[in-house]
């Protein structure tokens, strides 16, 4: 079947989702992302993106055709997502969590030739992608969950892990750094990572290191914090960071866009920080949609569309 799991991989990134929680990982969880649905409801850009973004008329084709056939408007129905893993190549899980009533999800996957098993007493979709060279597994644990993986012991262990208290993932020191309930919040071990895939080493030998992204008093804020393998490096990092700034800045449009970023190292920790009004943020994106509208009426129906609205 052609790309049947698109529509639930992008879903997460144009709808946003809910607050963080560590019981959804695995005990051997060594990266994650996430991202707070309610927290960008409250805000100036998540409600913007919110606001611009329909699933039934996303210019991706597969989210279109799966937003009509189980119902689902992912501003509406996501409550959660949490995608996480071990570092290893195809290890990784999505727990998406949401509060869509009668949704048709096992449906549509049915009809895209998706076949049924169980796995540690929950249902599951399975079927083989040729684009991914695996096989992809949609478990249904209870109403309102989904987990993705790509293995049968990642789906068992992802279920059972599941507001266990039992299961504890290790996650990075880094993220005691931060508070609040940010919008997006990202951590990784990555020596960890590393060593499970060599392909994901960094130039920078980064031990560990979490990101966040949040909206306060009209601000949005940019913050993470690294852990080096040493203070050189560092330093090293701090200095590659305000080099990117001082060449950003030198365009006229980008200057003012530049001016709030900061580094600070310590020994071998780095923090790095940006902010900008929200509103301006918000204007931009206006302007960047106006743009698109006016090359799409310049180059005919045929041209370029929004990558936003798709129209």
């Amino acid at each position: 079947m052609r790309h049947p799991l698109l529509a639930l991989a992008l879903l997460p990134v144009v709808a946003l989702a809910a607050p963080f929680r560590a019981a959804d990982l695995t005990a051997d969880a060594k990266w994650f992302v996430h991202v707070d649905h309610d927290a960008a409801r409250a805000s100036v850009v998540g409600a913007k993106v919110l606001g611009i973004t329909d699933d039934r008329t996303c210019p991706v084709p597969e989210i279109r055709e799966f937003a009509a056939a189980t119902g689902f408007d992912g501003r509406r129905d996501l409550v959660a997502f949490t995608a996480y893993g071990n570092g290893a190549q195809k290890r990784a899980v999505g727990v998406l969590r949401h509060s869509g009533d009668n949704l048709k999800v096992g449906e549509y996957l049915k009809s895209k030739g998706a076949q049924a098993d169980v796995i540690d007493g929950v249902p599951v979709l399975c079927f083989d992608s040729a684009e991914a060279a695996c096989r992809l597994l949609v478990a249904f644990p209870r109403a309102g969950l989904l987990v993705v993986s790509m293995n049968a012991a990642d789906v068992a262990a992802a279920c059972a892990a599941l507001d266990n208290a039992a299961v504890v993932a290790t996650l990075p020191a880094e993220l005691a750094s931060f508070s609040g309930s940010p919008l997006v919040l990202a951590g990784s071990d990555m020596a960890a990572v590393a060593a499970a895939n060599p392909r994901a080493r960094m130039p920078i030998p980064v031990r560990s290191g979490a990101m966040a992204v949040s909206e306060s008093a009209g601000v949005l804020a940019v913050t993470s914090a690294l852990t080096f393998a040493d203070a050189q490096a560092a330093q090293a990092a701090a200095r590659m960071v305000e080099g990117m700034k001082a060449m950003t800045s030198r365009r006229p449009e980008m200057a003012k866009w530049m001016e709030t970023l900061k580094t600070a190292a310590e020994d071998n920790e780095l923090a790095v920080e940006w902010s900008a009004r929200a509103d301006a943020i918000t204007a931009e994106m206006d302007k960047a949609r106006a743009r698109w509208q006016e090359r799409k009426a310049q180059r005919g129906a045929a041209g370029a569309s929004c990558p936003v609205t798709g129209k």
